[in-house]
Order: C-alpha cells, then sequence, then structure tokens
C-alpha cells in the first residue's frame, strides 16, 4: 500500500507530527485547538523520529537494468525473483539487515546477533539466455566458507525449485549471490 509514496513512510509521519505540533503552538490563544494540535503532533514526531531510528533504506541497484534485463525480467522472472527484489528495493522499518529472516534461516549468522550480511547492492543481468537477479552482500563475519556450507546444505531448497543459485567471492568480505531463472519456468504478472 505505501509502495508508491514519493517519500519514505517515516518521512511522512515526521513531517505530520511537525506540522499538527505547529499548528497547535499556533492555535495557543485557543486551549482546545491547542490540545488537539499537540496531542495529535507530539505522538506523530515521536513516532516518525522512531521510525527514522529503525529505518533500512532500500538496496541500490549497482548497474541500471538494460532493456534487454527488463525483457527477460518481464518474461522470465520467478516469484521468488520478483519478491526478493521487491523486498529489498522499499523502506523497511525494525529489521537489522534486508531479507534477515531468510539469511537468519540460511545459517548466515555472524557471534553476534548485529553480524547478518548487508546487502551493498543488486544487478539484474542475462546468463545464457537467463534472467538473472544479483546481489552483493558485504560479510565480514560471516566467511564465505559458511555461505558454502549453507549453499550445500539449505540454500537451493530454499529458494525453490524454479531459481538456481550461485555463489561468487569477488573481494574478501564480499559474496555475490545470483539467482537464476531455470528454463521453463513461468513467469507471472509483471515485475
Amino acid at each position: 500500500m505505501f509502495e508508491k509514496l514519493p517519500l519514505p513512510l517515516s518521512t511522512l509521519v515526521l513531517l505530520a507530527g511537525v506540522a499538527a505540533t505547529a499548528w497547535g503552538f499556533a492555535q495557543y490563544s485557543d486551549p482546545t485547538l491547542n490540545l488537539i494540535g499537540l496531542f495529535t503532533g507530539i505522538p506523530l514526531l515521536l513516532g516518525g523520529v522512531t521510525m527514522k531510528v529503525v529505518e533500512l533504506k532500500p538496496v541500490p541497484a549497482l548497474t541500471p537494468p538494460s532493456p534487454e534485463v527488463l525483457q527477460a525480467r518481464a518474461q522470465q522472472a520467478t516469484e521468488i525473483q520478483k519478491q526478493v527484489r521487491a523486498d529489498i528495493t522499499k523502506y523497511s522499518y525494525g529489521a537489522n539487515a534486508h531479507l534477515e529472516e531468510a539469511l537468519e534461516f540460511l545459517g548466515l549468522r555472524g557471534p553476534l546477533e548485529a553480524d547478518l550480511p548487508k546487502i551493498r547492492g543488486y544487478r539484474e543481468e542475462v546468463r545464457d539466455g537467463r534472467y538473472t537477479l544479483v546481489l552483493l552482500f558485504d560479510s565480514p563475519a560471516v566467511p564465505f566458507q559458511q555461505w558454502q556450507e549453507s549453499y550445500q546444505k539449505k540454500m537451493q531448497g530454499f529458494f525453490g525449485r524454479d531459481v538456481e543459485v550461485q555463489l561468487q567471492q569477488p573481494r574478501e568480505h564480499q559474496v555475490e549471490l545470483a539467482l537464476i531463472a531455470r528454463p521453463g519456468s513461468q513467469a507471472t504478472g509483471t515485475g
């Protein structure tokens, strides 16, 4: 519902709180309007500040998709690829990292709770004629060996039979997770 807003929801709540609080102060001479403005504005203001503190910004695209990639996405993207892309390209509130639950299920947690890998960016490409969503993670607390163990034990099944998963380590403390649409998987809707 809020995905199409021009500003993050936290900013809208914060602005509404500032406006209502200012209006309440402006209505100082009328006690009823003053109280309505302050009793509405201050909770909105505090709620907006709280939302800003726990806000995760959308993950940036590392490269803009080419027309070929956009066509491949529209024709081949699986439901999992669409869901992952939608989850990482919107504002999230209250999570430590994008895809936090998935990373925890896959056993990709460091020694501390806050040591989840963080998505640095994503790109879309066509590999061997198949739509591919590539997620680039900064993973200083989770070694690549742990990613490989998760890949062997859980990853392929977790993302489903319509998606092939590939792992690469482009640099130390970075991991690329590629979600590749399998031939014959049917895309439904638009991505």
